[in-house]
Formats: C-alpha cells, sequence, structure tokens
C-alpha cells in the first residue's frame, strides 16, 4: 500500500509539471531547484508513508531507515562507480540490437543494482527482522529508496532539463529499483518462511530482478524517443510515453508478486490447518 502512495505521488507530480508546462513558461532559474526538490521527493515520500508509519504501530519494522541508507551509500562508493566507470554500458549499448541491449543492461545494470539490493537486505536484515512475508517488500522498498536516491541526485546535479522532464526520468530510474526490491523481498521471504523452498529460487529472483531492468532501461528509452503525434519526424522525442511504461511496468510487477504472496500466505495456512488436524488425530 505504501508503495502505490510513494509511486502514485510521484506520478501525479510529475504528469502536473508536465501539464503546467503546456500553459506556463518556468524561468529556467527555477529549473535546478525544482529539479533538486523532485530529486529528494520520493524519499520525502517513503519517510512520511513508510519509515514514520511504522514508528506509529504496536510492533514497528525495525531497521528500516538502515537499510535505506546503506543502501545508498553501497550504490555511491561502489554499484554506480562500477556501472559508470568499469562496464560502461551508455558507451557500447545503446547501438546494439535490442536484445543485445536488453541483454546487456541485464548484465551490467540490472545484475548490480540487483546484487546490491540482495547484498544490502541479506546483511542487515534477513532473516531476524522479518516477522512475515510482506516484510520482504518493505525491506525491498527501502532498499530501492536509498539505491535511487543516489541515481536522482547524480542525474539533477549534472543535467539541466525542464522539471517535468527530470520528473520523468526520476520515476522512470526509481520504478526498476522498485520492481526489483520487491522481486528479491519475494525471494528473501521465501527463503525464511517456506518450509518447502525450491532451492535456486532466490537466485532467480535476482536474475529475474536483473531481467526486468535490463528490459526497462532500453524501452523506456525507446518509448522517449518516439513521439506521441503519428506525424511528428522520428527526431522528436517524448519522454512521457516512456513514463507511462514505466508506471504500466511498476503495476505489473506489484500485482504479479502481490498475487504470489497471497497464494504463499494461503498455502501455509493451509499447511498450519493440515499439521494442526494431524496432531488433534494422534
Amino acid at each position: 500500500m505504501s508503495i502505490a502512495l510513494e509511486a502514485g505521488g510521484l506520478f501525479a507530480i510529475a504528469i502536473a509539471l508536465y501539464v503546467l508546462t503546456r500553459f506556463v513558461t518556468l524561468p529556467s532559474q527555477l529549473y535546478r531547484p525544482l529539479n533538486l526538490a523532485m530529486a529528494l521527493l520520493p524519499v520525502v515520500l517513503w519517510l512520511i508513508f513508510s519509515w514514520w508509519r511504522e514508528r506509529s504501530v504496536p510492533q514497528p519494522r525495525h531497521n528500516l531507515l538502515a537499510v535505506a541508507v546503506i543502501s545508498g551509500l553501497a550504490a555511491n562508493a561502489i554499484s554506480v562507480p562500477l556501472i559508470d566507470q568499469v562496464f560502461q554500458p551508455s558507451r557500447w549499448l545503446p547501438l546494439e540490437s535490442a536484445l543485445n541491449r536488453i541483454i546487456g543492461y541485464a548484465f551490467t545494470v540490472g545484475l548490480v543494482q540487483a546484487v546490491t539490493l540482495y547484498l544490502t537486505m541479506r546483511f542487515t536484515v534477513w532473516p531476524n527482522q522479518m516477522r512475515i512475508r510482506l516484510d520482504g517488500v518493505a525491506y525491498g522498498a527501502a532498499s530501492a529508496i536509498g539505491y535511487a536516491t543516489v541515481l536522482n541526485l547524480r542525474f539533477v546535479l549534472s543535467t539541466s532539463t525542464l522539471p517535468f522532464v527530470a520528473a520523468m526520468q526520476i520515476f522512470d530510474q526509481i520504478v526498476p529499483l522498485l520492481c526489483s526490491g520487491i522481486i528479491i523481498g519475494y525471494g528473501l521471504a521465501e527463503v525464511a518462511f517456506n518450509r518447502h523452498i525450491f532451492p535456486p529460487l532466490l537466485a532467480a529472483t535476482i536474475g529475474l530482478s536483473a531481467f526486468v531492468t535490463g528490459i526497462a532501461i532500453p524501452l523506456v528509452s525507446g518509448f522517449a524517443n518516439t513521439s506521441i503525434r503519428p506525424l511528428a519526424p522520428v527526431s522528436t522525442s517524448s519522454p512521457l510515453l516512456g513514463f507511462l511504461f514505466s508506471a504500466g511496468l511498476l503495476f505489473l510487477i506489484s500485482n504479479v508478486f502481490s498475487f504470489l504472496f497471497n497464494v504463499a500466505e494461503r498455502q501455509e495456512a493451509e499447511i498450519k490447518i493440515e499439521d494442526a488436524e494431524s496432531l488433534g488425530v494422534r
């Protein structure tokens, strides 16, 4: 629920900026402060709807803020430099075929991000801080927000662009990370709670997370460079289409894994009932 509120808030503000700039020309002096505010907005929304709300419940999730901070530090010190300075996908992948771009981004950006989120959760909160399966989603989102904040700040501090373009780019960067957090959180939760776990499940969730990122990056870029107007020149770009694709991707992943979480919970409840009945028979 908190992920929907946070992503929905960012989505609504980006759309509002897009509509506003259709009618009002913002002074260029406002670009940098507005873009910086948009870069920090996701973590502010997360602090309000996730971290602060946890403080008021009887049994709050511990170390949410620590997970976000550690993920951000790991991203800034290791993951982002590894991608930008060692793998350098932006130098050799954009001219490759669509399939090669998906594979290339999956094995560079996607895998590095997935492993960073996994290691952050694995060595801070798993399994001792996980009481129910949805804790995996909460910690996964915290890790994603910490990582995304680093990307957002790097983007707005190195680029001067229209605020609505920055808002959509920030949303596009957050979505694959949130999807990764949900997927890896599911894997960690299943390993922690499922007594009949499929052994390669955790590795499969890390791989799926990397693959989703590998799909998202080139497709968002491709949609962003496709005009909404059929008669517009090919070179005309429209960040709105990539932005809408990102929203659809997050909606899809959230609903698929919500279904999987519900199935896992039902199966666990049925096993408990069967165990209780067998004990009663004895």
